[in-house]
């Protein structure tokens, strides 16, 4: 079953750099929001292809574990849905193909009658509940636009390349269970406003932080 879905407030991209994060003494500096950004990327078609993106830094098993998606049919036809973690071990073997293109990440999902294309991954939903997707439309209010940042820890710059929006990279990691589309983690962005609606505190119960990574 997928997890309930509303839209999230825009917000304006400042440089600066942010110590909340999943791992302590980590510095979040912004790049060049654009493809060049991303290992991999060639001048020549302005994309950056194939990039390896997994779970980091949850202190759970699912640390270098690929993305899959899952999907839900929209209204009017198409295909929207979210970019999961899977518990199944084998799911890892078929990880949904990731790229930087048009300035966007990008993963190449199945849209149905259109069959495979490269969709444009969102962080969408209310400020509590900005969902890691694909597909989602911008209502009420607009989607957050993924970016690329890099991890400082005491001066020294972290292998990778991290994913997120208004100078956060920190994911809220949810367990879901379901009899059609099996065991996985959703992810929301922690971004400003995201604490839990009901209960004011700032994870979901069963929640946990992490980052989503490009290794190449």
């Amino acid at each position: 079953m997928a997890p309930k879905y509303r839209f999230p407030h825009g917000a304006s991209l400042f440089y600066f750099t942010m110590l909340a994060s999943a791992v302590p003494n980590v510095t979040v500096i912004p790049l060049t929001s654009s493809c060049v950004s991303f290992p991999g990327y060639d001048n020549s078609t302005g994309i950056a292809t194939p990039l390896k993106v997994v779970a980091d830094s949850t202190g759970r098993g699912i640390d270098g574990i690929s993305f899959v998606p899952k999907y839900a049919t929209a209204v009017g036809g198409g295909s929207w849905g979210f970019i999961t973690i899977p518990l199944d071990a084998s799911a890892n073997e078929t990880a949904v193909p990731m790229r930087c293109g048009d300035g966007s990440l990008q993963a190449q999902l199945n849209t149905g009658i259109n069959g495979l294309l490269w969709q444009t991954l969102v962080a969408a939903g209310t400020p509590a509940e900005s969902v890691f997707g694909f597909g989602l439309p911008n209502l009420p209010d607009p989607n957050y636009e993924l970016e690329p940042y890099i991890h400082d820890i005491d001066g020294v710059r972290q292998p990778g390349v991290f994913i997120g929006a208004v100078n956060v990279t920190t994911w809220g990691f949810n367990y879901q269970n379901s009899s059609e589309t099996g065991e996985y983690y959703f992810l929301r962005l922690l971004g400003p406003n995201s604490h839990n609606l009901a209960t004011g505190k700032q994870l979901n119960e069963g929640e946990f932080t992490g980052y989503i990574k490009v290794d190449g």
